[in-house]
């Protein structure tokens, strides 16, 4: 099961919200998130990930010389690992443009950029397709030590913690593939209680929340035997992680795994602030 598809649009004029919106839309993004300021896109990268982002570089018409959206740019930068996918949109005129498109290339990634006056639809949303489909093959091809998921606790500790939960299901080899193939669209992960980062609850399933850096969301690890495991529905899960979820907000499951005689879950929890972590 794939994770939605996040489109996050900085953009402050409402004909170009409107014509940048209906092409996100049309590439197929799953949600949209538009930010007019940099106060907006700041809040915005405390509770969600994003695949691609299409910044305009210039937010204030009266300024001709307003470079937020580069500045906006640097903040996606600074927590998504180089993840998202961003495009630099423009208006300008003249050389000026070109070489500040350059140093943001040079210095931050950009996947594309193009000129408003020069837009054209088809090209405009085929790119942004191709985009997107290169986000998810990202999230899901980087790979990352079990330790990754103990923050600032050391590797052996978290291995006992989870090999008493699971044993004797599981050696310390097996678990070690479950997370691994589980966290790979999710990493790199700072758990939000680096003390404890994965507790078993009353249905015997051992779960922790952490703070991915890589995604810039909050995600979930269930872990448990598979004949302890007390879900059979996907929308379904551990009572434990329900005290993190903000009313009438439902995870969205982004990967389930099978190991031998252990089972993982992988959640994405919308709707946790950033701020609500220690770390």
């Amino acid at each position: 099961m794939k994770a939605p598809t996040r489109a996050l649009i900085v953009e402050d004029i409402e004909s170009w919200v409107f014509t940048l919106t209906r092409a996100a839309r049309r590439a197929g993004a799953s949600e949209i998130v538009v930010c007019e300021n940099l106060e907006g896109v700041r809040g915005a990268l405390r509770i969600a990930r994003f695949d691609i982002a299409i910044l305009d570089v210039g937010l204030d018409p009266d300024d001709d010389v307003n470079a937020d959206g580069i500045r906006a740019l640097e903040m996606i930068r600074e927590i998504d690992g180089g993840g998202t996918r961003c495009v630099l949109v423009t208006g300008w005129q003249g050389g000026d443009r070109m070489d500040l498109q350059a140093a943001a290339q040079r210095k931050h990634g950009v996947d594309w950029a193009y000129m408003k006056e020069k837009y054209e639809a088809h090209q405009v949303i085929a790119k942004l397709t191709e985009l997107l489909e290169q986000a998810a093959e990202r999230r899901l091809s980087v790979t990352t030590p079990m330790a990754s998921l103990g923050a600032d606790m050391q590797a052996w500790r978290f291995e006992d913690l989870l090999l008493s939960a699971v044993s004797p299901h599981g050696g310390v080899q097996t678990l070690y593939s479950a997370v691994s193939r589980l966290v790979s669209s999710a990493i790199p992960l700072l758990a939000r209680r680096p003390e404890m980062p994965m507790e078993k609850g009353p249905d015997g399933v051992l779960a922790g929340v952490y703070w991915s850096r890589a995604l810039a969301t909050a995600v979930a690890v269930g872990l448990a035997s598979t004949d302890a495991w007390p879900y059979e529905d996907e929308n379904d899960v551990p009572v434990e992680l329900s005290r993190f979820l903000p009313a009438g907000v439902t995870p969205d499951l982004i990967e389930r795994v099978r190991e031998h005689n252990v089972l993982g879950w992988l959640w994405e929890l919308p709707g946790l602030d950033r701020d609500s972590f220690s770390v």
